[in-house]
């Protein structure tokens, strides 16, 4: 197995306009740029497949949804799900095509189709590349090394950005080091579960771009906190990605239908009572809902809802607007705390 280098990097997080509190899978609208070949309408209509699809991939949050029929339906007539689109060269001069979608229809789109939501929010990944050290510490390493390390790790920040993820790598300070010299005659996999550990993340990603013999490879390899299996830096990462979203994805059964008891807290005024109502009589999942009863600063409400009360449950908690609260006294309710007005 490859040798363990002393490292000495800087974390590193990267920072995206889309990464908000609110659940990207339950946006109002989502805006899309893709670089287009032309400005008729062929290079647009082409433009509008294109953005369709790398939105489906987020808001699913599977890399993996599109090989299925049901999504390449969605990709026919990509134009009933955008508000708005204009054309724009960016600073290199590229033609762009930036598409607005309605969140609300894809998400429809996506239930009819018995496709996925993800109703998560962006996971951090820790990023450990041996070869970030040599292109550091020596000054005897050839071009074509550095080079290869530094389109390795732009790579990976690309792959998890479009991912709607984050890479950070570890700072290997005199913790990191001394660790490093216990775990070196180990294997790489409980290194990195070690050293994830004092990272608090469970998630992690290694790349190597060197084989066992030195020889710079022409594409790196990875092994991550979930495969063993070397792969690419992309392969790697779609299926960590994924296996993580996975647990945030709701397929609604959209021949259910059920009646679920709702309680919300800090209702303290007619203003907050209002947005309430709006709030969840607008979630893509209620069919309709009924106010039962006001008491002090808590609403009691009965709503209908497509699908299963976890996964209205899912929804809520994806909410920015409201906290999962879980009430000993009440059991047949779901419990939530109104934080927008706190």
């Amino acid at each position: 197995m490859h040798k363990f280098f002393y490292i000495l990097l800087f974390i590193s997080a990267l920072s995206n306009e889309i990464f908000t509190d609110q659940a990207y899978g339950l946006k109002d609208s989502y805006d899309i740029r893709v670089e287009l070949q032309g400005s008729d309408k062929v290079s647009i209509n082409r433009g509008m497949q294109e953005a369709l699809m790398s939105l489906i991939e987020k808001v699913t949050g599977s890399s993996e949804i599109l090989e299925k029929l049901d999504a390449k339906n969605l990709l026919k007539d990509p134009q009933k799900y955008i508000s708005e689109y204009r054309l724009e060269n960016n600073e290199e001069g590229i033609l762009q095509g930036s598409f607005s979608f309605n969140g609300s229809l894809i998400r429809k789109a996506l239930i009819e189709n018995n496709l996925p939501l993800w109703a998560g929010r962006s996971s951090t990944i820790l990023v450990y590349l041996p070869c970030l050290t040599e292109s550091i510490n020596s000054s005897n390493l050839k071009t074509d090394s550095v080079e290869s390390c530094l389109n390795s790790k732009q790579e990976i920040q690309i792959i998890t950005s479009s991912r709607l993820s984050t890479a950070t790598f570890p700072s290997m300070d005199l913790i990191d080091l001394n660790l490093l010299d216990m775990l070196r005659p180990l294997s790489p996999r409980v290194f990195m579960s070690r050293i994830s550990k004092r990272y608090n993340l469970s998630n992690w990603l290694m790349c190597f771009n060197r084989d066992d013999f030195g020889v710079l490879l022409e594409d790196p390899q990875c092994i991550s906190s979930v495969n063993d299996n070397i792969d690419s830096p992309e392969n790697s990462l779609n299926k960590l990605i994924n296996l993580i979203n996975n647990e945030s994805q709701l397929i609604i059964n959209k021949k259910l239908e059920t009646i679920v008891p709702v309680l919300i807290r800090n209702i303290r005024d007619q203003d907050a009572l209002e947005e309430v109502l709006e709030n969840i009589g607008s979630n893509i999942l209620v069919k309709n809902l009924n106010l039962k009863t006001i008491e002090d600063n808590n609403i009691r409400l009965s709503v209908k809802v497509l699908g299963s009360r976890l996964d209205f449950k899912k929804i809520m908690i994806a909410s920015e607007d409201f906290d999962h609260s879980s009430d000993d006294k009440d059991r047949i309710s779901l419990s939530f705390i109104y934080k927008k007005r706190i």
